[in-house]
């Protein structure tokens, strides 16, 4: 019966990853815990013939949409430094945007795309990647593509929702991208969870659809507030500084004015005039659901993964640019 590496690290009382770097000599490793993991194999009957140098190492490339959001390079650092510590190397090509180096990844051995996007890409490798809850197990699935993790974006929009209610806002705005999957979803949310939309209003003149940037954002919330909202649910964190930007350069005040949330933390949203209230994501959930997903898509851990994807909900980070609506 063939021994795991899984079994060498459990004997050893070590971690996988303790194991692959004892293993591929690489990094610190103290020299009893290096004992401790060939004393282990030795009592298991583990083959050495995997410490060997020109042993090959699997390509995995680890890839954010094509202009991504805060959260999603996040999400890709900490899927990349993990999969390394199983000695894997890793590649960081952009998608979306331009597939080429996706293609030159994959035409140099890569084995799996590992990526937060919220699309199907339809590549010819295992795709392991995040959709949003409300899609259909089959929509617009690729054949290679496996969902680790789901996004609960409505769930999301009914908390933004909730906060701006209960404090009195009902003409609710949503700056979003003009391009992109994760903007498509947040629109389609946007219209099926607002508060006003069995009032007989068109929502759409609540949507500004602009490019993902400081001067979109300013823009945006300009015209919003022409249109009488008095909050706004906007996408980027560039977005949300031109937002600021632009309200105050009209002699306007966040949130006695308007008042915002964003879409996604960031170490910036607590240092924003005032500190944005933000739509926060478990970056690290969603990473650890991507990893174990791929660490068993390639057979590196018997460890199963759940057979149906977790889910994530956006939980709401109250700061001071939301306030009671003026009367």
């Amino acid at each position: 019966m063939k021994v795991t590496l899984d079994e060498v690290a459990a004997r050893a009382g070590v971690s996988l990853a303790t194991v692959s770097r004892v293993l591929g000599r690489r990094g610190a490793v103290a020299e009893a815990t290096r004992a401790k993991v060939f004393e282990a194999m030795n009592e298991l009957g583990y083959s050495r013939s995997t410490l060997l140098h020109d042993a090959p190492r699997r390509l995995v490339a680890v890839s954010a949409p094509g202009n991504p959001e805060y959260w999603q390079v996040q999400v890709c650092t900490r899927v990349a430094q993990a999969l390394q510590e199983h000695d894997l190397l890793v590649t960081r090509p952009l998608v979306e945007t331009d597939p080429e180096p996706l293609q030159v990844a994959i035409d140099a051995g890569a084995v799996a795309l590992v990526t937060p996007t919220l699309t199907s890409l339809h590549t010819e490798i295992p795709c392991i990647r995040v959709d949003e809850q409300s899609a259909s197990d089959g929509e617009d699935l690729g054949g290679s593509d496996l969902i680790a993790a789901r996004l609960d974006l409505g769930g999301g929009m009914t908390t933004a929702f909730e906060h701006l209610r209960a404090i009195g806002h009902r003409r609710i705005g949503l700056i979003c991208n003009d391009s992109g999957e994760l903007a498509v979803q947040l629109i389609r949310r946007f219209l099926a969870e607002h508060p006003a939309r069995n009032l007989g209003l068109d929502l759409e003149d609540w949507i500004a659809r602009v490019p993902k940037s400081f001067s979109g954002g300013s823009r945006a919330v300009l015209e919003l507030k022409d249109a009488t909202c008095t909050a706004v649910i906007v996408q980027s964190a560039l977005q949300l500084h031109g937002a600021l930007y632009g309200l105050r350069n009209r002699h306007l005040q966040v949130p006695r004015d308007m008042s915002i949330v964003g879409f996604g933390d960031s170490p910036t949203m607590k240092f924003t005039g005032p500190p944005a209230t933000v739509l926060g994501l478990d970056i690290e959930g969603l990473s650890n659901a991507l990893v174990a997903a791929t660490l068993n898509t390639l057979r590196i851990s018997t460890t199963g993964v759940p057979t149906v994807p977790p889910v994530f909900r956006p939980r709401l980070i109250a700061r001071t640019s939301t306030t009671a609506a003026r009367q």
